[in-house]
């Protein structure tokens, strides 16, 4: 059974996790990346073009209000969606009560790098018996043989 949260997680998730974190490093004087996708994949001139098309400059949060995934969006029809803020509490008059586990998953909508060589998108997912959306990553997809495949997955470097 699957759960997905209703609304979409901002784009920005995936673009800031692609490029990783940029610090001062004393010892050589330098400013350098960690984490993140590795290069070559990673690649300043090419993140930039994708950081300029897909950045949502209005919103900041996490999760974007008003702009929701529906069963039109996926393949799979036997979900059920839940609006972010009622998970994993979803109050006494839903329909459900997670007595039974549900793989539950939160995303972003893809957005394209390198030329639409590559797909990205933001990811988040847990059980309703672990409830905890604490993970979030970001899936790389190349398409191979003409159906896209996962190349990589890449953690937001926050370790729980």
């Amino acid at each position: 059974k699957i759960m997905i949260i209703e609304e979409k997680i901002n784009n920005n998730v995936a673009i800031e996790i692609f490029k990783g974190k940029t610090y001062f490093e004393p010892y050589t004087n330098k400013y350098e990346r960690n984490e993140g996708v590795d290069k070559p994949l990673y690649n300043d001139k090419d993140w930039e073009k994708m950081r300029s098309k897909y950045e949502n400059k209005y919103i900041k949060d996490h999760w974007i209000k008003g702009d929701y995934w529906t069963l039109k969006d996926f393949k799979h029809q036997n979900i059920i969606f839940i609006k972010q803020e009622k998970f994993p509490n979803p109050g006494k008059y839903e329909k459900f009560d997670f007595q039974e586990n549900y793989e539950v998953f939160s995303f972003s909508d893809v957005i394209y790098y390198k030329h639409n060589k590559y797909a990205v998108f933001t990811i988040k997912s847990t059980t309703t018996h672990y409830m905890d959306l604490d993970t979030t990553s970001i899936l790389i997809l190349t398409k191979i043989k003409g159906k896209w495949t996962v190349l990589e997955k890449v953690g937001d470097g926050i370790y729980r």
